[in-house]
């Protein structure tokens, strides 16, 4: 069996929030309007084969429309039950032990998202690549991504791509 590629594709701010106050989400369409061809997530998307979310994030994207995860897996890491709507499903334990069940399931690229589980994924150290868009707007609170609980984990630059919307893409991959 082995592991699944684990990728990371988000925006975030220049002081480091992926998140507004509460949670709000708002800022990322206000400040990078750049299509999803652009940013390369389209790409990233025809790659991933399961998507596994923290229940924060499941809970703000079933509100969207359309559901952003068409014809994906997704794969919610909580602790509390849920009625899935477009079938997803509900997993609890660290991330290393999901991703381990779902590649024992023949998964082979997976995309991890929510604040939570990405700094998971970061400590438990099975994350192998990092695409960070960063918006041109300091925040000043919010959903931070990085957190002094974090380990000490070595990354490579494989890229950097400035976007039309003045969004500066950073890729990482793990040493």
């Amino acid at each position: 069996m082995q592991k699944p590629f684990v990728s990371v594709f988000l925006g975030i701010s220049i002081d480091g929030c992926i998140a507004g106050e509460n949670g709000d989400l708002s800022w990322l369409e206000e400040l990078a309007p750049d299509s999803p061809d652009a940013t390369g997530y389209t790409a990233l998307m025809t790659q991933v084969d399961t998507l596994l979310i923290g229940r924060s994030t499941y809970d703000a994207v079933l509100g969207f429309e359309p559901w952003p995860y068409a014809g994906k897996r997704v794969v919610v890491l909580s602790h509390r039950d849920f009625a899935p709507r477009h079938g997803e499903q509900r997993r609890e334990g660290s991330v290393r032990e999901v991703l381990a069940g779902l590649a024992e399931e023949g998964c082979r690229h997976v995309y991890l998202d929510g604040g939570a589980v990405i700094r998971a994924g970061l400590r438990e150290g099975v994350i192998d690549n990092l695409a960070l868009s960063v918006l041109p707007v300091v925040l000043g609170s919010g959903v931070r991504l990085f957190d002094e609980a974090l380990p000490r984990s070595d990354w490579r630059l494989e890229s950097t791509h400035q976007l039309p919307s003045g969004v500066v893409q950073l890729r990482y991959g793990k040493r």
